[in-house]
């Protein structure tokens, strides 16, 4: 499905075809093609704007992080109001179980079908699951199991969309652009996530918290609409075989470092997740003797720091995506160390942007470098394990790390988190570095015999 612009480059590549017979390859080991000749220098993250079909994909983007901002203060304060805290995690945990279900279906639908097709539909559904939410909640109604279904059918619909729109931003912006756009998707997206909740803080004043699950069907509805009119995106081979999902994980075989970063993705996920999710508010409440307001502005500081990963990415090019992915987890050891220490909010402030500086960069270099290395028609699927890792290890995070803070002081966890976190990532790079080195040692090896 790649698309690329008629230009010299493509006069090489045709010329050199015509000239030079092609060896038999592996189509799971190839390189893309668009990688074989030099590439065009990137280009500024805005001027990928001026593309009439990202700057759609990236307004629906947009939109729908708007609405997800207000749904997710709706989503939480019913849950709480409905069935406690215990209530919270039972929705936490049904918003975070798709994507293990449903993580590596999405990616293999994304080579299968039009990727176009799968981000409208994923988009319909999750607009349509909030109307009777949106009347139930508006009627005084809504249930606590209603809460839950709808948010594993959002989150189940999301892991089909994450896949495909991954996968679609190559063909948008060319693969030497990936990086950039990612970036800048990722800084628009936390810092609507701070207008939302700004704006949520203003509304509530006038109306109910109820009305945000409709806002929020209306802005997937919006987003549906902006992405049916992208002219590229649906292309795909109705006759070719149908893809197998173990192609995918073949894919990173050659990889080391890729598959480096999607496991320690996977392993620091888990760390990072269970610990904010499970000890943040407690050591807000017990430690530093605060509110749920000290808890927004907490959360806005991680948002901060993820904006600003989403700036510095979008003008400063990384040339070793993958093995940046894994060092970006060092962030962690000032993140949740000054957490562990934190005697006043200003501390706790500074950790959660220091840990969302780590998490942010990781996610968007390591998504970019297998938007640049994995061919097209393997790309979806790669994705795929890179979103159901990432989501994933959410739910595995609320499983395994979470219970920790009924039995261990806080301070405790995180103090643990900020040094175990930065070992994974680094671990992980020292034994892909090791492994690579091992594999072109034997490739040097053969080529010598021969």
């Amino acid at each position: 499905m790649a698309i690329r612009e008629c230009s010299g480059r493509d006069s090489v590549i045709s010329s050199r075809r015509r000239d030079t017979p092609e060896p038999m390859s592996d189509p799971i080991f190839d390189q893309p093609r668009e990688l074989e000749v030099p590439a065009a220098p990137p280009r500024r993250a805005l001027a990928l704007l001026r593309r009439p079909d990202f700057r759609r994909l990236y307004l629906a983007v947009a939109a729908s992080e708007l609405g997800d901002s207000l749904h997710y203060i709706a989503l939480m304060w019913f849950a709480l109001e409905a069935g406690g805290p215990l209530g919270v995690i039972a929705v936490r945990l049904a918003d975070s179980i798709p994507a293990i279900v449903f993580g590596l279906h999405g990616g293999l639908a994304a080579d299968r079908w039009s990727r176009k097709r799968l981000m409208v539909s994923a988009d319909l559904v999750r607009g349509v699951v909030l109307v009777p939410v949106a009347v139930a909640a508006l009627a005084g109604s809504l249930p606590l199991w209603g809460l839950v279904v709808a948010a594993f059918i959002l989150e189940a619909a999301t892991s089909y969309f994450a896949p495909a729109y991954g996968a679609t931003v190559p063909a948008l912006v060319d693969r030497d652009n990936v990086q950039q756009a990612n970036a800048l998707v990722q800084a628009t997206a936390q810092a609507v996530s701070i207008g939302g909740w700004a704006v949520a803080a203003a509304l509530l004043a006038f109306i109910p918290v109820s009305v945000f699950f409709a806002v929020n069907a209306v802005t997937f509805f919006v987003s549906a609409v902006l992405i049916a009119r992208l002219r590229h995106g649906q292309e795909h081979d109705r006759h070719a075989a149908a893809p197998r999902l173990r192609e995918g994980f073949a894919a990173l075989r050659p990889r080391p470092l890729l598959a480096a970063g999607v496991i320690g993705l996977g392993v620091a996920v888990t760390i990072t997740a269970g610990t904010w999710i499970g000890g943040m508010p407690t050591l807000i409440r017990d430690t530093l003797h605060h509110g749920a307001g000290a808890f927004s502005i907490v959360m806005a500081g991680y948002a901060a720091g993820a904006i600003i990963s989403g700036v510095v990415l979008s003008h400063v090019a990384i040339r070793r995506k993958a093995r940046a992915s894994l060092i970006a987890w060092v962030m962690y050891l000032p993140g949740y160390g000054l957490v562990a220490l934190a005697t006043s909010l200003p501390l706790a402030i500074a950790g959660a942007f220091f840990a969302a500086l780590g998490q942010s960069t990781s996610v968007v270099l390591l998504n970019s470098a297998a938007q640049e290395e994995v061919p097209d028609h393997l790309l979806g699927r790669v994705l795929g394990l890179i979103s159901f890792t990432h989501r994933g290890a959410h739910a595995t995070g609320l499983i395994l790390v979470s219970p920790l803070f009924a039995f261990v002081a806080a301070r405790a966890v995180f103090g643990a988190a900020a040094v175990v976190v930065p070992l994974v990532g680094l671990g992980a790079l020292v034994l892909a570095t090791r492994r690579g080195g091992a594999a072109r040692a034997r490739a040097t090896d053969r080529s010598r015999r021969s």
